[in-house]
């Protein structure tokens, strides 16, 4: 456990270089982490763990999850969908499915994620992400790729703080892998980590604050850091106003802006994010919706 321990805790100061177009990791489909400015390691209520820390989704209080995304983002439209399912306490598993479209018939790119993610205590979780990933763009040879992420989630309770505090703490190393047939494209390794607060105010009021933090260090892709700050505030569990600042220091990481909105209705989970950016960005005029069941 201290060997582990050491090993998060420098995880913890990265986040990963968003990618070129054919890695659909370059913008998280889920509209709760668009809204905070791209926070996604401690995301804990989102529509899409899997893809934001799937090792966070453990402490989550919700047995089961279905969630479906939509966003829009400059030259192409992306569709998401995922699942989660525990099977006890400690084990739960996800599964998830992404395709983006070109406009002008210029092709598509299709992913297919299996997660698994286990309790290793009261505080510790880790979890293992899977993924095949399929390239067919008109303007580039087709091609396909197996990758692997390695997550890992921390929670704790504070006490003194607020009325009920808790601090988190997640971390992921992804695109351990890349792409097999006759091409020469790589995928980026990215190392991202991230802390959150999250305190009650009253019964009524819960506040969240949360950063990360990471680089991209695939010797054949752009390299350079990228970091997000977000908030949001949460009233009587119902309503969730949302804000935050995406900082990207190479071109595939644009910077923007971001705000965004939820409600929670018994079992249902409805949220929505628009970015601003540059009038020459790419994320100029993103929005993202995102509708989840949970049982």
């Amino acid at each position: 456990m201290k060997r582990l321990t050491i090993t998060l805790s420098a995880l913890f100061f990265a986040i990963g270089l968003s990618a070129q177009t054919y890695d659909l990791d370059f913008l998280n489909p889920d509209a709760k982490v668009l809204g905070m400015g791209g926070i996604s390691m401690t995301s804990l209520s989102g529509s899409h763990a899997i893809y934001n820390n799937a090792a966070m989704a453990i402490f989550s209080q919700s047995p089961s999850q279905v969630s479906a995304s939509y966003y829009g983002q400059g030259i192409y439209d992306a569709y998401a969908v995922s699942g989660s399912c525990r099977f006890d306490n400690n084990n739960l598993a996800q599964i998830g499915w992404r395709q983006l479209f070109y406009d002008n018939s210029q092709g598509e790119d299709l992913v297919l994620d299996l997660g698994y993610s286990r309790r290793i205590n009261d505080h510790w979780a880790i979890g293992i992400v899977g993924r095949y990933q399929h390239f067919s763009q008109t303007n580039m040879p087709t091609a396909n790729a197996l990758a692997l992420d390695l997550h890992a989630a921390y929670t704790l309770p504070l006490e003194n703080v607020g009325k009920y505090s808790t601090l988190r703490a997640g971390a992921r190393l992804s695109n351990l892998g890349g792409c097999f047939g006759d091409n020469n494209r790589t995928l980026p390794i990215r190392i991202v980590g991230g802390v959150a607060l999250d305190t009650f105010l009253t019964d009524s009021h819960e506040i969240i604050i949360a950063t990360d933090l990471g680089y991209c260090f695939t010797p054949s892709q752009p390299r350079g850091f990228q970091l997000s700050i977000g908030a949001e505030y949460n009233l009587v569990q119902l309503i969730q106003l949302r804000a935050g600042y995406h900082y990207g220091e190479s071109s595939f990481t644009p910077c923007y802006t971001s705000l965004g909105a939820g409600v929670r209705i018994l079992h249902l989970r409805l949220d929505f994010a628009y970015l601003f950016a540059s009038s020459n960005s790419i994320l100029r005029n993103t929005y993202s919706f995102s509708f989840g069941i949970d049982f």
